[in-house]
């Protein structure tokens, strides 16, 4: 069997690896990482040994690699951050509250160490993320990264890490765990916020870690005949998503939480409030659609008087507040035009609400209708709305108007269906049909 040589999947490698050299180790921490790094290179070299595919070698050693710079980064906190043992994983809630009582006379001469919990840091950063107004969803995304960068450190304070723990965070992410590009940037921002926003710490380069660029990709659009074979496979609330999806380019969590103010028949509009980025916009609303929506709309008045004579019949509004939102819960035009089929208890509040319809519900349902038409590629919310533009353009329809209706900041993110539109060929004719 031939093997493969070490030294070459060492000098592969060498750039992702912390070398110790670059910190004025000494005594008992300097034979430590001396250890550290032997031990690396003798794994290196049994992996290379062992391995008759070179590419093998280097990801099999790459995960070694991540673990050793993980023990590194431990033992360099170690050196420059010492080690907070008043910080431990538990249930208490609470703020800070003091090791032991201090009395009245030490107060303001002498400082004491405080005990926080977990729970508690993720509290005050929840806070902190409400204050601020970011999506729910955004909030929490950050937390449970948060959560997993403090558990990945031994439940450490993260104002006692530094910029080695995050770098070793995310590697790993990328070299253990092969998290895709999209949850290695969502893992480093919540990370990031948590130093930048949060805890206002300025760190240090992370010259050792280099986050992924995203693959440019063409989005899935089916056609006309595609869309008329899922739609079969569609009835009743189902297939009115369907259409609005593919009939006005709407998102998914847009269309879940349109709420029956937003539909204008009188103009033949629907109004998305904070869409993607907290922005509003204007959308049609299709003609064909009209008969639908109304006896749709007829149909969740009729679910909103049943939840009112049981005592229920109010819904989240995020955006109003006090007063404002206590008198509009229970109004008709605020219920969600897609409610949901059983009524939630708050946890906080410890009354009943009736939500939207839950997203994965649709995706789940669109998945299962295009297996049954038969149509072979992805079939997934998105798709529609990525066909939707592509038979705008397709339709003649210049691209500044699409991108309104599509809510884009920017003109070359709509610009990418260009790509996937029969106009992309400028008219041009393959040599076979010349």
């Amino acid at each position: 069997m031939k093997t493969i040589c070490p030294v070459s999947v060492w000098n592969t490698l060498s750039s992702e690896v912390f070398f110790y050299s670059e910190f004025n180790l000494t005594g008992l921490k300097l034979d430590k990482a001396n250890r550290y790094l032997a031990s690396l290179k003798r794994r290196i070299m049994t992996i290379s040994n062992g391995s008759s595919d070179f590419d093998t070698a280097v990801s099999e050693s790459r995960i070694v690699v991540a673990g050793y710079n993980k023990a590194m980064n431990d033992l360099l906190a170690e050196v420059y951050e010492p080690i907070r043992t008043d910080f431990e994983l538990n249930m208490n809630v609470s703020n800070l509250v003091p090791v032991a009582p201090v009395p009245v006379s030490e107060r303001l001469s002498e400082s004491r160490a405080k005990v926080e919990s977990i729970e508690a840091l993720l509290v005050r950063v929840q806070e902190f993320m409400r204050t601020k107004g970011y999506s729910r969803k955004t909030e929490q995304a950050y937390l449970i990264w948060i959560k997993r960068y403090i558990s990945f450190n031994n439940n450490r304070h993260p104002s006692k890490l530094n910029h080695l723990n995050i770098e070793a965070f995310i590697n790993h992410l990328v070299n253990v765990d092969k998290v895709a590009i999209a949850t290695q940037r969502q893992a480093f921002n919540g990370v990031m916020f948590l130093y930048l926003k949060f805890l206002q710490v300025k760190l240090d380069p992370m010259s050792s870690m280099k986050l992924s660029s995203k693959q440019v990709k063409l989005p899935t659009v089916l056609n006309k005949d595609e869309v008329a074979k899922l739609f079969t496979e569609l009835s009743g609330t189902q297939l009115l998503i369907g259409k609005l999806l593919y009939g006005t380019g709407m998102r998914l969590m847009e269309c879940a939480t349109l709420r029956i103010r937003d539909i204008d028949f009188q103009r033949g509009e629907i109004h998305i409030h904070s869409g993607k980025g907290g922005k509003d916009r204007i959308l049609m609303l299709p003609k064909t659609l009209t008969a639908e929506m109304k006896e749709h709309v007829n149909s969740v008045a009729d679910i909103h008087a049943k939840d009112l004579a049981n005592g229920w019949g109010k819904v989240v509004i995020p955006w109003l507040k006090g007063n404002k939102l206590k008198a509009r819960q229970s109004e008709l035009g605020y219920q969600f035009l897609f409610p949901a089929s059983k009524i939630y208890v708050d946890k906080d509040s410890n009354e009943c609400f009736r939500h939207h319809i839950h997203e994965t519900y649709i995706q789940k349902t669109l998945r299962s209708a295009g297996l049954k038409a038969g149509i072979t590629k992805g079939v997934y919310p998105h798709c529609l709305r990525h066909s939707f533009a592509t038979a705008l353009l397709e339709a003649g329809y210049d691209i500044r108007s699409l991108q309104e209706l599509m809510g884009h900041s920017d003109i070359s993110t709509t610009s990418v269906y260009l790509h996937v539109a029969n106009i992309s060929a400028n008219g041009c004719r393959s040599p076979l049909d010349l």
